[in-house]
């Protein structure tokens, strides 16, 4: 079965919002974080038998990439899943694996960091959806690469 191999240890990176966002409540604004001590994901039974993720010391992400007026309902970072979403996060900026795969890779992750099915499920769509937008920038910037 698939796991990681230590906890989380994280910093958020301080922002300061500008523009119009300057005044919404601080849990709407975009968050960076920092992963202090890295680690790994291991794989055991997606398509590699033996593959193992490592996110480094120092890997900044942004949390969930939640639309905005959903953030009431699903924060972009919660104990419950920010592990999954560096892990996410990284895997993409890696570029060695496909979008699909970084996104079920994601989703068993959610699942063993104990997320109850129907968020695993719900937050899945939502990164499955966000790859559509992901894929609509790169064929219009030209990008034939994209995978």
């Amino acid at each position: 079965m698939s796991s990681f191999t230590n906890r989380l240890t994280i910093m958020a990176i301080p922002s300061s919002p500008k523009g119009w966002r300057r005044f919404l409540p601080p849990s709407m604004h975009p968050q960076k974080w920092e992963v202090l001590d890295g680690f790994r994901y291991a794989i055991g039974q997606l398509d590699a038998l033996a593959d193992v993720i490592e996110v480094p010391d120092g890997f900044r992400f942004d949390g969930a990439s939640v639309p905005f007026l959903l953030r009431l309902f699903l924060p972009m970072a919660h104990p419950n899943y920010i592990q999954a979403t560096a892990l996410h996060d990284c895997m993409l900026e890696q570029g060695q694996h496909s979008r699909r795969y970084c996104d079920r890779v994601f989703c068993e992750a959610l699942g063993v960091l104990g997320m109850p099915n129907i968020w695993r499920k719900a937050m899945y769509c939502g990164v499955r959806l966000g790859a559509l937008r992901w894929h609509m920038r790169q064929w219009l910037r030209g990008d034939a690469n994209a995978h």
